[in-house]
């Protein structure tokens, strides 16, 4: 079982990955970096993933790379559990064939027509808090 979250920016052709972080079923981070997109970035979305253009200064890791290394770090056999997961694995340009989403498991009908509840308020619902800003090393 991993668990992965990721951030993107905007650029001239859309949404691309910036940032991606695996963690495994005890929690430890087993995978976490920063990604160069491949065209010109127009907004950071730096109020979102803290990712600022000194953030990707340096960054020669690409798209490529990170489907690779995700290839080795997720088993077919692996369980991928995230939030809202359809945007992740378009934006990583992946396919797996078994995943958990929290958007949708802890969705009700009701609200499944009109919008997927956000991360923060099912951690609020079912947790009683809200975890933000965990760093895995990386300077942002």
């Amino acid at each position: 079982t991993r668990s992965s979250d990721l951030e993107m920016c905007e650029t001239a052709e859309g949404m691309e990955l910036t940032r991606l972080s695996v963690v495994n079923e005890s929690l430890d981070c087993i995978y976490d970096t920063l990604v160069k997109p491949t065209n010109p970035i127009t907004d950071y979305k730096t109020q979102f993933s803290g990712i600022t253009e000194k953030s990707l200064e340096n960054v020669t890791k690409t798209l490529g790379s990170v489907q690779r290394d995700l290839g080795r770090l997720l088993p077919a056999h692996a369980i991928l559990i995230g939030h809202s997961l359809e945007n992740d694995l378009f934006a990583l340009k992946f396919i797996h064939d078994s995943v958990i989403d929290t958007s949708i498991l802890y969705s009700t009908p009701a609200s499944r027509a009109k919008y997927k509840p956000s991360l923060r308020y099912l951690s609020r619902k079912h947790l009683g808090s809200v975890r933000e800003g965990l760093s895995f090393g990386l300077r942002t």
